[in-house]
């Protein structure tokens, strides 16, 4: 059986080369059938990622699933660049956590909870002092606006995350921030100001 496949193939060939101009085609498809083997198909390129494909400042204004990432405009003052960012998550915390922070009566008595986001730097500019997660904010199921806290690195250990010194072309960076809420409320959305002549850009806050 295995003397007959080879004369099938040779056969087929011989046809083949007689007639080329006007048979290539199908002669490439006997050959295949008959064993012979003809040249892999190319793999296809991979489509870039849902956030990589838009366009910079096409999510201001949109609400966007919680972990969704969006190109935008960072511009404060004389510093401006282009990040790409996501709110990642909100965690609901304890007062015990904040053992470390200084805080009034009234603060004592509020819910915290920790908004982390992710940065990168998807432009040609270093920033110095970026401060990238002032811009962050937390709204309430009222739309009210959560109150933040100005802590440090160490201050509160489930909320880690202090802002660069400069932030250069491709760089990444994951930051937390603490916020207080009546403990009447849960939280509604994450905003996120990168430009203050665009509308924000908004995160369903899902509490994990």
């Amino acid at each position: 059986m295995r003397i007959r496949s080879t004369r099938n193939r040779t056969a087929v060939a011989v046809v083949c080369a007689a007639g080329f101009a006007l048979v290539a085609t199908g002669c490439n498809d006997n050959l295949a059938q008959d064993g012979g083997s003809t040249e892999a198909p190319s793999k296809a390129p991979k489509k870039p990622s849902a956030s990589a494909s838009k366009a910079v400042d096409s999510d201001a204004g949109k609400t966007l699933a919680l972990g969704e990432a969006t190109p935008i405009t960072y511009k404060r003052s004389d510093k401006t660049g282009t990040l790409r960012i996501a709110a990642k998550s909100v965690v609901k915390g304890a007062q015990s956590d904040l053992d470390k922070v200084a805080l009034n009566a009234e603060e004592r008595k509020l819910q915290p909870y920790y908004v982390t986001m992710s940065f990168e730097n998807i432009g040609k500019n270093s920033i110095h002092y970026p401060f990238l997660n002032t811009p962050t904010h937390l709204r309430d199921s009222r739309g009210e606006e959560a109150k933040s806290l100005i802590t440090l690195g160490g201050d509160v250990a489930k909320c880690p995350g202090e802002d660069p010194d400069d932030f250069n072309a491709n760089d990444t960076a994951t930051l937390c921030k603490v916020f207080l809420l009546p403990s009447s409320e849960t939280p509604s959305v994450v905003s996120y100001t990168g430009d203050f002549d665009k509308e924000p850009v908004f995160w369903t806050a899902k509490e994990d």
